[in-house]
């Protein structure tokens, strides 16, 4: 049976924009004032980007179901006050966890998606497979390894197989 594809629109989705264009001034205006102490404040910066190509890639119809589904998962953690590191406490260090989730579901989903779709569908000038490859390299250190074989552990076991 063919599974069925969504017919959402960027349009439809306005709150996550709003959502992105908030986040990304809330940071950048962290990062002129208090930031530049932050060691990896570049990567942080492109949270908001990250949070935009997941939902582009929902309204994508070249995004398999399974991988939306997955994306939809990262989607909600993203905007969830529920998550490892609180931005209501920290502040935007608070998306280090959500940039690192995002990250490392955009690298799985080069099994399922041509690297094509992806690069359309991302906002920013900066490299985005180098920059997957650059966060993936520092996740570690910035979560710890059990954090952040934890996070990544979660979710893998969520995002295995769709309920139906």
């Amino acid at each position: 049976m063919e599974q069925e594809e969504t017919s959402l629109k960027p349009e439809d989705l306005m709150d996550e924009v709003d959502f992105y264009r908030s986040n990304r001034e809330k940071i950048s205006e962290w990062a002129k004032n208090k930031g530049e102490r932050y060691k990896h404040i570049e990567y942080l910066l492109l949270a908001p980007d990250f949070f935009y190509l997941l939902v582009r890639l929902m309204t994508d119809d070249r995004v398999p179901f399974k991988a939306k589904f997955k994306i939809g998962v990262v989607i909600l953690y993203y905007l969830s006050p529920f998550d490892i590191i609180p931005e209501v406490l920290l502040g935007p260090i608070g998306y280090t966890d959500d940039l690192i989730l995002a990250v490392w579901s955009i690298n799985s989903l080069l099994h399922s998606v041509d690297r094509q779709v992806l690069v359309e569908n991302w906002p920013s000038h900066i490299d985005l497979f180098s920059t997957v490859e650059r966060i993936m390299s520092v996740a570690d250190k910035w979560l710890g390894k059990d954090a952040y074989r934890k996070l990544v552990n979660f979710f893998k076991s969520k995002n295995d197989e769709p309920h139906e």
